[in-house]
């Protein structure tokens, strides 16, 4: 007997069932695997959780993503039993409170979760941390992230032109996933700099609004050197003028190695890019020449007064804003830009747009 509790549609014989569900508006643009039941059992197995567990609730109807209906829309993604706890993972950052996922459904904006993923899992799943590793190619790294957004459409209801008003979007609302290159990073991964073991395997999730803006640097050979070149490229992101949210910087490993040649931290790095992106308030006021800045009402709500604008001010409010991972090839000096949303934050709303993890569950 089975132990799935969602209903079954048959599907007329005359009927292409990969239209059928493009008829239906259950998916992201792209064919689904067909979510048999057959198919949804087999993925269950790749966890010992209930069918029936709630892992969260999905704006913006706020429906129960139960595990099953997880493993569901993951079958359809095209991904593997053995990414299922990953998934669940995610969808448990996403939709616990912290994470600012209403807003990023229902932004214009085009927000959407980048993963990142740290620790055992990503050699056990075979994931992608090198060449290529947040571009196509990989199974887990597309279907992964493919999952967590078709359980935001098909479960909390995130679909375009409805509640997802999303000016332009981009490919990152597809899936934007990869593990952490951790063997080519001179820091400690992501998840450890956060506070978890080095043997944990979690899940990261960082709202960004697209990218990357690529800087190429071929020939810095300090770190002071190469944090310029990357704060000229962060400068101008997002309103030209204006300070922008929580943004995560991918280093490649060649990048990586002129920090780990000077020593240099990431605190180091985030303090260098408060410097080299610092200008007098006054250049970063919104004008009838550039319209992407600091507006009036910003300044008064901010309490910024005429005798302010001498003051310097970078691109973000607080060093923590800038995150930094390792990912790519170990050929080919680059580093990509993923900008976060909010322009300026008051300390209270601070951590809603901070990065979020959720430890992965082994079998």
């Amino acid at each position: 007997m089975s132990r799935l509790l969602s209903r079954t549609i048959d599907i007329a014989q005359h009927d292409d069932v990969y239209e059928f569900m493009f008829d239906h508006g259950i998916t992201d643009g792209l064919p689904l695997v067909p979510p048999t039941q057959q198919r949804v059992e087999r993925m269950l197995t790749g966890t010992d959780r209930s069918p029936s567990e709630v892992i969260g609730n999905i704006p913006p109807s706020y429906a129960p993503a139960t595990v099953e209906k997880i493993a569901i829309n993951a079958v359809a993604a095209g991904a593997r039993p053995e990414y299922l706890p990953v998934i669940l993972a995610a969808v448990k950052a996403a939709a616990g409170g912290r994470f600012p996922l209403h807003g990023t459904i229902a932004s214009t904006d085009g927000i959407a979760p980048m993963m990142i993923v740290n620790g055992p899992i990503r050699q056990q799943i075979a994931m992608n941390w090198g060449l290529n590793a947040l571009g196509q190619g990989n199974r887990a790294n597309m279907t992964i992230g493919r999952a967590l957004r078709l359980v935001f459409r098909n479960i909390g209801g995130a679909r375009e032109g409805e509640i997802d008003q999303t000016v332009q979007g981009g490919a990152h609302k597809f899936t934007l996933t990869f593990a952490e290159h951790e063997d080519a990073s001179p820091w400690p991964p992501l998840h450890v700099e956060h506070g978890y073991d080095p043997n944990d395997s979690v899940v990261t999730l960082i709202p960004v609004i697209g990218g990357p803006r690529l800087c190429i640097d071929e020939y810095s050979r300090t770190a002071r050197a190469l944090v310029g070149s990357i704060a000229m490229g962060f400068q101008r992101i997002f309103s030209p003028n204006g300070q922008i949210g929580p943004s995560m910087l991918v280093v490649s490993p060649e990048h990586a190695d002129v920090f780990r040649r000077d020593r240099w931290s990431k605190d180091d790095i985030r303090e260098a890019m408060m410097e080299r992106t610092a200008l007098p308030i006054r250049e970063r006021l919104a004008t009838d020449r550039v319209g992407g800045g600091i507006s009036e009402p910003t300044l008064r709500r901010e309490g910024i007064g005429p005798q302010d604008l001498d003051q310097p001010m970078s691109k973000v409010s607080d060093p923590s804003h800038i995150q930094i991972a390792v990912a790519g090839a170990t050929a080919g000096k680059r580093t990509g830009i993923y900008p976060g949303i909010v322009r300026r934050m008051d300390p209270e709303h601070m951590d809603r747009y901070t990065p979020v993890s959720a430890t992965i569950e082994a079998m």
